[in-house]
């Protein structure tokens, strides 16, 4: 098992704050605001141990990059890993809009 520094980039930290701000705010739902930022945060400590043991997203652009995502709540935390480094980059949190197609 492999051990990594995880740092989240500035763009994943605001991506956090428009979550909360969004939730809190708009929604006038600040419990359930803290409970995503929460349930995001025990994920994102958790790519400390874990994070070599997602598969990369198998979609292009971000298969040839080795970009990965781990879920939480009704987001996915996407990261990339520096292996020489032993450092995770967290580089954005997304909301997974369930897309829905119709023939």
């Amino acid at each position: 098992m492999n051990f990594f520094e995880v740092i989240i980039t500035p763009e994943a930290e605001n991506d956090l704050w428009e979550i909360r701000n969004y939730i809190a705010d708009i929604l006038l739902e600040p419990d359930t605001a803290r409970e995503y930022i929460d349930d995001i945060n025990e994920k994102i400590e958790k790519l400390e141990y874990m994070a070599d043991t997602i598969a990369p997203v198998p979609d292009e652009p971000w298969y040839s990059r080795k970009i990965r995502k781990l879920p939480a709540k009704e987001f996915f935390i996407y990261y990339q890993i520096n292996e020489n480094r032993h450092y995770v980059f967290v580089i954005s949190i997304i909301y997974k809009k369930e897309i829905k197609t119709e023939f």
